[in-house]
This record gives C-alpha cells, structure tokens and sequence, in this order.
C-alpha cells in the first residue's frame, strides 16, 4: 500500500508589503480544506521615507487570483482607486503602438490572423496587426466594457487588468488575511534558526516568542533573511543589469481617464505611467546614475516628491531548499519593467501549491520546483531584455534562448509556445514587432491569395471594431457604476 502523505499542520510566512501579504492569503484560502494553520510575521524594514505611492500595473492574471482567494474586485477597486486597464500604449520616438492584454478572436482562415499581415508587409507596416483588437481601438477612445460571455460578440475577446494603489491594495489583502485566519505577528527583531544543512528549525521573535513551523515562507525582499541568509542559498547577479536605478512618484490624474498604461522611451532607459483615479503613478528604469542625477534633479526643480533605489538583475541558485521557499525579491529580481514583483512570487507560489508537498520527503517535488521556477524566471527577464535590445544592448548580448525565438520569428514568421510563458502570444507578437522585429516570411497557405482582398478584409475588421468601440461606455462612466455596466454588458452580449 501507498504512504498516505501527511499535510503541512503549520506554515509561517515571514516579510511584509505586498508578496507577504499575497502568500499568507494564498495559503490561507488554498489550504483551508487541508486545516494547515497560516501565520504571518511582519518584520519592520526599511519602508518607502518620501511616502511616495506605488501602483501595482496587473495583467488579468490578477483579476483570476481575487477570483481564487474570495476578494470582491468591483470593492476591491474603489479602495485602492482602482483603474481598468486594456492593455499598454507604448510611445517611441517614431512610432506608437498598443500591446493587447486581449485576444483578436479572428479564427484562421487558412492562416493565422497575423500571418496575413506579414503577407501585406514587409518591415514596420506589420505593426499594423495590433490596430486590429478591439482593445487597442477602445482604449484609445477612452472607453471600456467587461468581456461579453456571447463569443459571437467582439467584446467576447477583451480581457482586462488593473491599477491598483499598492499600499491599499496591501491592507486590503490583510485584512482578507485576518478573516480567513491568520494570524499576523509583528516583530522588530527577527532571529531566524537554521542552517545550510537542516533547513529552518524556529524564529525568535520580540518578547522571546519561539515559533516553530513545518515551512516557511521567505518574502522579506532583497534581504532574503532565511533562503539568503540563513540558509546560504548564493545570489547569482544577472552578467549585466540593464536598468539598476529605479525611481518612482506621481502626477495628477488623467482627463479623462484612459484604460491603459504607458509606456515611453526617456533619456537612459524607460518611464511607464500608470493612472489611478485620483494621481497618475510614474515609475522610471535608469541605466546609470547619470541618467538618475538628471532626473531627480528636473524632478526638484519642479518640486516633485519621489523615492529612488538600486536593485540587482539576478536570482538565487535555488527558490525552494529543505523547508524554504522564497518568493519575491527574497528569491529573484528578474525585472518588472512589464509584469511586476507580485506577478513573479504569485506564479512562483501557485507552482508550489500545484506540487504541494507533504510532511515527509520533498526532495523530488523540489527539483522539480526549482526547475519550473527557473524557466519561469528566464521567460521574465527575456521580457526585460526585449526592451533593452538595439539601446542598451545589441541583438547578439541577448539571452539564447530569447534571441532564438526572435531568429525563428523574423527569419520564418513563426512563434513556438514555450512552457511558463509569461505573455499571450497576440502581446508578445505585437510587442516584439513594435519594439522592432518583423517577420521575414509568412504562412504558405497564404501564398496565393491577393494582398488587395486581405487589405479589403482587414478594413472591414477596423471598421467593425471602431463601431464596436464607439458603442462602449467611456472608462469613467464604468468606475462610477460597474455593477450596472456588467450585468448590461453580459446581458447585451
């Protein structure tokens, strides 16, 4: 007969911010069938000194995790002054582009959509591709509507994410937390017990609390107190950090407000905006510190708050050893130019409870873990370095396995789902030919049929959508009645 494997009795989570408080939730809803208890250390740290608010940018990803963890998103907005989001605008020099959170819904016929454009055109007229969402044509307008249930219905083929004040949006999550059980402990001392070669055994808190735990949970950022530092799991800095200094502060709001962020190529790297409804939150990756001392110092003039810091590219050897899982920063800084910190640690956390390892051996589910979990990190840094290429490095510095998917794109027109893929192929296509690749052939069912009746075809596909987008609501009017915008929205098809 089979060993009846044993459930985790007891999880501690250690960290504080927005990782800590998304694990502990996590945990709290996922293993509540399981009756694991769930408690959550706060350790003071070092906190944002300007007061500076940070805006959590979420593809729709996150919309299904408040889903999962019981969060009403509609509340859960006006909270955190919440925005709907459709997608990125992106702003170069020469060229502005849309990067789709939605899909096109266009079924091939012989061909993928995509693959008629590479038909028409040949170099940067392919971008043309991503005119044809109904995304990129709403949030243009200004205007926005939940996805319809008819798939009949072009709005069937939106999907949507959120902005979201983090610092809201962080005492939200705890208090979800508290009403699912966990319990929170704060300490401004924090000693941990453990080794290299046993794992975790305690911590030691204020007072001379002892807290014992099957597992732990590191999410205490860059400082990694226990995978780090106690158990002397090595850091390993990325070979070259494209964007090392960050800054971050706000300006008014947008009129009127778009569903969208923004993103712009600026003197010594990238700024994304990121509108909540009362301020636009501004965040800026620098590539030195000069690029940094010219921006702080315009920032001054105009008397502007803002908070800087340096973090390193780069991920730790292992994100699980023994009875250790770090997420976050705590495990890796794989870049959050376009998916964020919680974005990393939630994928991170939702692959461990998929394994969700037993009291007894773990050793197989953890190389399996951190096999998984290092293909994950490759997929988000390989976003990282896309927006680095042709500035802040040359096509042939970036990582192998990225530059081999560009080569097959834009030698053959062709992408290859991977695992742990981070972006639907619809962005990742629109992505990588705003930001300069085009493919160089495209599909031979294609062959001969007349540019003239795909260019017909696809004037007839915008139209439909600008129609489609004049009939949405404008985002403002959604924010001040969801509810009624939703029921109308999935009744109406």
């Amino acid at each position: 007969m089979n060993h009846k494997p044993e459930p985790l009795q007891h999880i501690v989570v250690v960290g504080q911010g927005l990782v800590a408080a998304g694990a502990a939730v996590t945990l709290a809803k996922m293993l509540r069938p399981f009756a694991t208890r769930i408690s959550w250390v706060q350790v003071s740290t070092e906190t944002n000194k300007a007061g500076i608010a940070g805006a959590e940018v979420a593809d729709p990803a996150l919309g299904r995790w408040l889903e999962m963890i019981g969060l009403p998103e509609a509340k859960l907005l006006h909270q955190c002054q919440g925005l709907y989001s459709l997608g990125a605008e992106y702003r170069l020099e020469s060229k502005q582009f849309f990067v789709p959170h939605a899909s096109h819904g266009i079924q091939p016929s012989p061909a993928p959509f995509e693959q008629e454009f590479f038909k028409r055109f040949s170099g940067p007229e392919q971008l043309a591709f991503s005119e044809h969402f109904l995304a990129t044509r709403a949030a243009a307008k200004a205007r926005f509507a939940f996805p319809a249930k008819d798939p009949r219905s072009a709005r069937s083929t939106l999907k949507y994410g959120l902005h979201l004040e983090r610092a809201a949006l962080v005492e939200a999550i705890t208090a979800h937390a508290q009403n699912l059980g966990v319990v929170c402990q704060s300490t401004d001392s924090l000693q941990v017990h453990g080794d290299p070669q046993r794992g975790i055994q305690a911590l030691s808190l204020d007072g001379g609390i002892r807290l014992e735990a099957d597992f732990f949970i590191d999410a205490t950022g860059e400082s990694s107190r226990l995978l780090g530092q106690a158990l002397g799991v090595e850091f390993q800095a990325q070979s070259r950090s494209l964007w090392p200094y960050r800054i971050t502060f706000s300006e008014p709001a947008e009129s009127p407000l778009k569903p969208r962020s923004e993103f712009a190529r600026i003197a010594g790297g990238w700024r994304r905006r990121a509108g909540l409804r009362d301020k636009t939150i501004v965040d800026a990756w620098l590539c030195d510190q000069a690029a940094l001392d010219r921006l702080e110092a315009s920032l001054r003039e105009q008397g502007c708050e803002f908070a800087s810091w340096q973090q390193t590219e780069g991920a730790r050897a292992q994100g699980w050893v023994y009875n250790c899982l770090a997420l976050g920063g705590a495990d890796a800084q794989p870049g959050e130019l376009v998916l964020s910190q919680w974005y990393w640690a939630c994928r991170c956390l939702l692959l461990w409870l998929e394994l969700l390892p037993s009291g007894g051996d773990q050793t197989h589910l953890r190389a399996e873990y951190n096999r998984r979990r290092s293909l994950l990190y490759q997929r988000l840094n390989e976003v990282h370095w896309m927006h680095a290429a042709g500035v802040e490095c040359a096509h042939a510095d970036l990582p192998a396995d990225l530059k081999w998917r560009l080569d097959v794109f834009t030698r053959l027109g062709r992408l290859w789902r991977r695992d742990e893929e981070v972006l639907a192929d619809e962005a990742w296509l629109s992505l990588a030919l705003g930001l300069g690749w085009h493919a160089g052939a495209y599909d031979l069912t294609l062959a001969n049929i007349d540019p003239k009746q795909l260019a017909q075809k696809h004037r007839a596909i915008y139209q439909t959508l600008e129609r489609e987008a004049d009939t949405m609501p404008f985002l403002e009017a959604v924010l001040k009645d969801p509810t009624t915008t939703r029921f109308k929205q999935n009744n109406d098809g």
